[in-house]
């Protein structure tokens, strides 16, 4: 394998791990947003503290792969970043005011106690920014594959595709999707929180439905508004989507069966599987039309160079990372 394509494989894994991790957690923004309305509204404010439980101090640590796809995308394929950051400036700023006011919004909730605005406020305003964000960041993803961007273009050529719009709201639906799925389980821990079980499972059940159905949507805005990559996503990737279609239904089998963490393995695999087909049919390009990653690479030094710091940065990285996670596995619920 070339290191080209070494950095690749690096960033996706890092995107597939920043879709899981930090994915569910701006799902449980979403649900927060939601917990209010339809059936389960008398159990509103269990399901908020639930949802902040399970965030946990460990959420904002997931941003540490969003971080080193950039600093990767940056430094491996600097020509390509250049014009990626200035066609998709507002989504990816948008993107990025929604991680900070979110973050901002969480800490003012749980900790300031009303010192700077009512807590009702920071929790909006929290669960906004939870939906805002992996919108902005399907939309930048799916306009990789336009073939329309180019710099100096308008700031709203993102946004003038169906298909971008759609898989911004696909990105928004399946991490509620696997938030749900999570907090299912979360809640099946404790008996103070198991009367929340069925009302998550009720959501991750409508979330997953809810994807099926975006997608279908979806699909011949697909083939209309990014023709190359879709006709490669036909040649190379229907393997995988099958595959993820596949996790998708058994995700809705044992979570009617209440085998919350074999649901858990189901719907992180269904995302896996869409992530993966998305990112064969998008290679070799980075930038549809524009650029392909051999094109975009750095130096062939600077690639080495990258390798070796990438790897050393990993081993400190990843154990530390799955240490926390360990750590606040268990959610405890707390009075704010």
């Amino acid at each position: 394998m070339t290191a080209v394509n070494l950095m690749l494989v690096v960033i996706i894994l890092a995107l597939l791990a920043y879709a899981l991790l930090a994915g569910a957690d701006f799902g449980g923004g979403a649900w927060d947003l939601l917990a209010g309305t339809g059936k389960a509204k008398d159990g509103a404010e269990d399901q908020r503290k639930l949802i902040s439980a399970s965030l946990g101090p460990v959420w904002e640590a997931n941003h540490v792969w969003l971080i080193f796809v950039i600093v990767c995308t940056f430094s491996a394929f600097p020509a390509a970043f250049g014009d990626i950051a200035t066609s998709l400036e507002l989504p990816l700023a948008l993107a990025l005011v929604g991680i900070v006011l979110r973050g901002a919004a969480y800490v003012y909730r749980a900790y300031g106690e009303g010192a700077s605005l009512p807590d009702q406020w920071w929790s909006r305003i929290f669960a906004c920014a939870s939906v805002l964000t992996p919108f902005m960041l399907g939309v930048s993803g799916a306009a990789l594959a336009t073939g329309k961007l180019r710099p100096g273009t308008s700031p709203l050529v993102p946004f003038q595709s169906p298909f971008t719009v759609l898989a911004g709201l696909l990105a928004v639906v399946v991490t509620a999707f696997l938030a749900a799925v999570y907090l299912c389980y979360d809640a099946a821990q404790q008996p103070d929180t198991h009367h929340l079980v069925a009302v998550f499972r009720r959501k991750a059940i409508g979330a997953a439905v809810a994807s099926g159905l975006v997608v279908l949507v979806m699909l011949p805005f697909f083939y209309h508004d990014a023709p190359v990559v879709a006709h490669r996503f036909t040649d190379r990737s229907l393997p995988l989507a099958a595959f993820s279609a596949l996790c998708g239904f058994g995700s809705l089998a044992v979570l009617w069966r209440q085998r919350f963490l074999l649901a858990r393995v189901t719907a992180a695999a269904a995302v896996v599987g869409v992530l993966g087909g998305w990112a064969v049919a998008q290679y070799p390009d980075l930038l549809v039309g524009r650029y392909t990653a051999q094109q975009a690479a750095a130096a062939p030094s600077s690639l080495d160079a990258m390798v070796v710091a990438m790897v050393a940065g990993m081993a400190v990285v990843i154990p530390s990372f799955f240490y926390l996670l360990r750590v606040f596995t268990a959610p405890v619920l707390e009075e704010h």
